[in-house]
């Protein structure tokens, strides 16, 4: 039997103080700053988790390899090179891995590489996690779900510049009330003091400042915490070619969800992992279609998946004119963390949020998990069962918080 993928610790806590769901959910409001609506009971996972030493070593390595596999791809020159004026290097990359049978065995475990965006994601839930976990497990403290620093000041501190630095500040996002993540975007503009600015109160000048006009008042904002996703607006590119010329500083500029998407995976060789192709090169892989999972390149939450596809469903793709839009995958099997009271399995994913910064090595900013049933770790389909939901990954008790170097990692 394989070493558990969590620390013995993890048990320990959910036996000796185990938090009921709705408390815990109220808490994380509190430390949020949330008022009015109440946080839906779904949403956070009650188990608190320290990640073993192994699986804290695999997902640092493979993070590590991964940013320097895909560092040629995140440069400023790509961006400019689609007709951004003021082009900028990605400074994020969120990073999802799945917990999986290794070579199909039940006992033993492995990481798979989901997806990867150049787009900020949860790192204000997870700070408010931590802090909610510290309250309720002191014996957290010192195992923080970040890297390199470790008190909660030194990751503000750290935090801030790369994300809502500046004079002044401001999130944007387009119908920042209707969204899934609603939680988290109040959570973050509560903890950096940010309004949030929709692109219809945006005006750029002919010098590329950027400005809001918001109750009546002209602002200009000299950094923008960028929550936007441009395909969803509904304006013919108005916007997009504003934008194009805005000279300031940005925290997950827009261009990059569109130039690093699911699809990028099937263009370069990541160490650790099966190969990924285009759609249209599917049977390349060798497998049958039941073997593999469809995505479209920029579906999210769940969304445009198509999982043990048959062949007649990939090829109607291609016939549709799609096979460019796709990646396909092979199709792994879950590892089971747990099993709930009734006998179901319990499956984990991973989110490793990623600060890029040409003069620094990568620095693992916030580790996330999510506990999920069934076939997809999408929050959607989250009904509040045992252990379901998002919460943060604790580093192991005494463990190094430096990444180390890996610019040559040993592909498997």
């Amino acid at each position: 039997m394989a070493e558990h993928p969590f620390h013995p610790l993890s048990f320990e806590l959910q036996k000796s103080a185990p938090q009921p769901r709705g408390s815990f959910h109220d808490l994380w409001g509190q430390c949020a700053g949330i008022t009015g609506e109440p946080i839906e009971r779904k949403l956070f996972s009650e188990w608190p988790i320290i990640a073993s030493q192994r699986l804290q070593d695999q997902l640092t390595q493979r993070v590590l390899a991964l940013c320097d596999t895909l560092h040629p791809h995140l440069q400023a020159s790509v961006m400019q090179a689609q007709d951004w004026q003021h082009g900028r290097a990605a400074d994020i990359l969120t990073i999802d891995y799945a917990l999986i049978k290794k070579d199909g065995d039940d006992d033993d475990w492995d990481l798979r590489l989901v997806e990867f965006q150049a787009f900020t994601s949860l790192l204000a839930m997870g700070y408010r996690l931590q802090q909610v976990h510290c309250q309720l497990w002191p014996q957290l403290a010192d195992c923080p779900p970040w890297q390199k620093v470790d008190s909660e000041q030194e990751w503000l501190s750290a935090s801030k510049g790369w994300m809502a630095g500046g004079e002044n500040p401001a999130l944007l996002e387009y119908q920042p009330w209707q969204r899934g993540t609603t939680f988290d975007l109040h959570a973050t503009a509560h903890l950096w003091k940010l309004p949030i600015i929709e692109p219809h109160q945006v005006e750029i000048d002919v010098r590329g400042n950027f400005f809001s006009m918001r109750d009546g008042v002209r602002t200009q904002h000299d950094k923008i915490l960028n929550r936007l996703i441009l395909r969803e607006l509904d304006d013919g590119g108005r916007f997009t070619r504003e934008l194009q010329r805005a000279k300031l500083d940005w925290h997950s500029h827009p261009a990059w969800y569109f130039l690093v998407n699911k699809g990028s995976a099937a263009k370069i060789k990541i160490p650790f992992e099966p190969e990924n192709v285009n759609l249209l090169d599917w049977r390349k892989l060798n497998l049958p279609a039941r073997d593999l999972v469809a995505k479209q390149s920029f579906s999210y939450a769940g969304k445009d998946l198509r999982m043990s596809p048959s062949a007649s469903e990939l090829e109607q793709l291609i016939a549709e004119g799609q096979g460019k839009q796709w990646i396909v995958q092979p199709r792994f099997q879950p590892y089971a963390v747990s099993h709930s009271k009734s006998g179901e399995p319990i499956h984990a994913e991973f989110r490793m949020v990623v600060q890029l910064d040409a003069q620094l090595q990568p620095w693992i900013a916030m580790q996330i998990m999510r506990f999920y049933y069934g076939a997809s770790a999408s929050g959607c389909y989250f009904q509040g069962r045992e252990g379901e939901g998002g919460t943060i990954l604790h580093r192991p008790p005494q463990s190094k918080r430096e990444c180390q170097s890996s610019s040559q990692p040993p592909v498997h």
